[in-house]
């Protein structure tokens, strides 16, 4: 019995642990999974660069994009824009749009838009490196992410 009530506390605290549904929480990305983003903040004109030591890093404080369908066709494109930062071009838009959606960042939609939102986006790179692992990326992301619904 004494089995039983310890491991139903064990879960229960387990449980409460993870974030609910649409909560936002941050997640590191490493190598692969963040040479995407971590290439479009670097790229972006509206990140600020940071240098400690022998690594650089790239931030975004916020970062709302949005694809809006503009019709039923299927030959009619998509367009994309960023409100946040504003001033972010259509082509930036759309790999940053594409970029959080590779990630798994919770897509909010509504009639014919839909909108990706990040805060305290930050990827880092050793300046130094010489290829492998010395020069993947590490990127952290704060969002609410797909897979924490059902």
């Amino acid at each position: 019995m004494k089995l039983v009530i310890i491991l139903s506390t064990i879960l229960l605290s387990f449980q409460q642990a993870h974030a609910a549904c649409g909560d936002a929480t941050m997640r590191e990305f490493v190598g692969d999974e963040a040479v995407t983003i971590a290439y479009n903040v670097r790229y972006a004109a509206f990140s600020k660069k940071k240098t400690t030591g022998d690594y650089v890093s790239w931030s975004i404080k916020k970062l709302v994009c949005v694809q809006t369908n503009r019709g039923i066709l299927p030959d009619t494109m998509p367009a994309y824009s960023c409100s946040t930062p504003s001033g972010v071009g259509k082509i930036t838009a759309k790999a940053m749009w594409d970029s959080m959606s590779e990630l798994g960042v919770m897509p909010d939609a509504t009639t014919g838009h839909v909108y990706h939102q990040a805060t305290d986006i930050k990827c880092q790179v050793h300046k130094e490196g010489d290829g492998g692992t010395s020069a993947n990326p590490h990127c952290w992301v704060t969002a609410a992410w797909g897979d924490q619904c059902p």
